[in-house]
């Protein structure tokens, strides 16, 4: 069963001083999914999509996978995706 949304403009939390941290992306991943920490993190990738800054974020939690775009600047979920591995 594999679940997919993509959020409107629905936004998150600014964080001011431009572009978030790696470990900030993964922090507003995690807290989107529910959890505070994953059992394994297998991508954090800073990329540009449509003129922005985004972070591609995957990662597993028993037996789902995670993927998640993270707007580098606002910290603005852009896709998420969840899928049993």
């Amino acid at each position: 069963m594999k679940e997919t949304n993509k959020l409107n403009d629905e936004v998150l939390e600014n964080v001011s001083g431009g572009t978030l941290t790696q470990d900030q992306a993964l922090a507003k991943a995690f807290a989107h999914a529910g959890l505070k920490k994953a059992d394994f993190v297998k991508q954090v990738e800073l990329d540009w999509e449509h003129g922005r800054k985004v972070y591609e974020i995957k990662f597993y939690n028993g037996d789902l996978e995670y993927e998640y775009d993270v707007d580098a600047e606002s910290g603005k979920i852009l896709k998420f995706e969840k899928d049993y591995d």
